[in-house]
């Protein structure tokens, strides 16, 4: 039986090579300092795009991360001993270290501990002295010590603390007058190559609390807007922008709207470069490819045709796969086409309504008329008043025009939760869709 988990993938399912490959370039160009956001609803995939461009840019994965490594997307050897002459990849789990007092702190002791065990810096070293490498690190985590003394220092006593932090901590070996100084000479000795850059991906900003966002964001703003510095930030983009509002503290009396686009700035001030991951342009050619039984996916394809009825987001689409590969075991495969476009409708319905729906899904499991009442509100008959189980649910067609069975409306921003996608294909086959024709699957399963 075929399971698809959702772990990171090195294995480029969803045809991004060509985008993977010119963010690379864009970020192997770009003026640094620079800050990319890598921007994407949850389970779009935005942490297999980053780590695609990780492996792309010559980067290397530690042994005990996540990630699924099978068919790998491969990148030349000759061109992986230019890239790692000329870049250092670092990765960082943001959420990992929300609750620390100073993220940036953490970032620093990770940059520190994957410089240490990175192939391309120790080979370089060797040819001069790994104990200069060793000692350069090592002052990466003394400046991240001095940073956490208390939190993040406001902007004006930076200078102050870096003086004090100097005179007694270093008597003068340190030559630079400020923290930022320090970092920028550290990773000017590390890659001393014209073109050569430190390009550090924090995964799961928008996992974080709004706390710890805002200080990382300080943190990257004050500390580390340095030359050969690049920034990617994964992260979605409205979860971020409403983390940033509720730590601004602003009058009552300013307007939710206003104070939601000074976080917006707020986040544009400092990423000034965001790619958006790009949805599925077909979720059902990808679910065809993903279903083992290569009739039945064509079967689901011919049906669906172009109706947008399937969420266009992976981890979705491999949720119902998944459920997919259970369901349809439940009830024999017809022989003829028409009937298997039916019946691939049908499994398809079920396994939408059970996967995303529970609380559908049991009333119906428990009375199979309860069917009729989501037909009617599908087809535009229980709009006023909203059936109570459908109040927090949202057709993705316009419900006035439902009954003249016109599918083509605004298209529903794709990112929404709430989006009953599978409505409009319940409408368009709904002669098929009777309380009994879904009896014997309802019968092979349970709750």
């Amino acid at each position: 039986m075929t399971c698809y988990s959702d772990i990171p993938t090195l294995n480029d399912r969803l045809d991004w090579a060509a985008e993977v490959i010119r963010m690379k370039n864009r970020m192997l160009e770009s003026p640094t300092p620079h800050v990319f956001g890598i921007h994407g609803d949850w389970g779009i995939g935005k942490t297999s795009f980053m780590r695609q461009l990780q492996i792309i840019l010559g980067g290397e994965i530690s042994k005990d991360a996540t990630v699924d490594m099978e068919n790998c997307i491969s990148i030349a050897s000759d061109q992986r001993r230019v890239l790692a002459k000329q870049v250092v990849t670092i990765w960082f789990d943001a959420w990992r270290y929300q609750n620390e007092k100073a993220p940036i702190v953490a970032l620093l002791q990770e940059m520190r501990h994957q410089m240490s065990t990175s192939r391309s810096l120790r080979q370089r070293f060797k040819k001069t002295s790994e104990i200069a490498l060793y000692s350069v690190l090592d002052s990466l985590s003394d400046v991240g010590k001095v940073i956490g003394m208390d939190g993040l220092p406001s902007v004006e006593n930076i200078e102050k603390r870096a003086d004090a932090w100097e005179r007694d901590n270093y008597a003068g070996t340190i030559q630079t007058d400020s923290i930022r100084d320090h970092l920028s000479q550290a990773i000017k000795f590390l890659l001393p190559h014209e073109n050569s850059r430190v390009i550090v991906f924090i995964d799961d900003l928008d996992r974080c609390n709004s706390r710890a966002v805002i200080r990382l964001l300080e943190g990257l703003k004050i500390y580390l807007s340095i030359p050969k510095c690049v920034f990617v930030l994964g992260m979605n983009e409205r979860v971020l922008v409403d983390a940033i509002r509720d730590e601004l503290s602003y009058n009552h009396q300013v307007p939710t709207d206003e104070v939601k686009l000074r976080a917006a700035h707020y986040l544009e001030k400092i990423c000034t470069d965001i790619f958006r991951v790009p949805s599925p342009r077909s979720p059902v050619a990808l679910i065809k490819k993903w279903i083992k039984e290569v009739d039945q996916g064509v079967a689901l394809q011919t049906a669906i045709g172009d109706i947008s009825c399937l969420p266009p987001n992976p981890r979705r689409l491999k949720a119902l796969v998944n459920q997919w590969e259970r369901f349809s075991k439940c009830v024999p495969f017809p022989i003829a086409p028409d009937a298997q476009k039916i019946w691939a409708v049908r499994v398809l319905v079920a396994v939408y309504i059970h996967q995303f729906h529970r609380d559908l899904w049991e009333r119906w499991y428990f009375n199979a008329n309860f069917w009729v009442e989501i037909q009617a509100w599908c087809s535009g008959e229980r709009m006023t008043p909203k059936p109570d189980w459908a109040r927090n649910l949202k057709l993705t067609y316009d419900e006035a025009t439902a009954n003249s069975n016109v599918l083509v409306g605004s298209f529903p921003n794709p990112g929404d939760v709430e989006n009953f996608w599978i409505g409009v294909l319940i409408l368009e086959y709904r002669d098929h869709l009777l309380p009994d024709d879904f009896k014997p699957l309802l019968l092979s399963l349970g709750v």
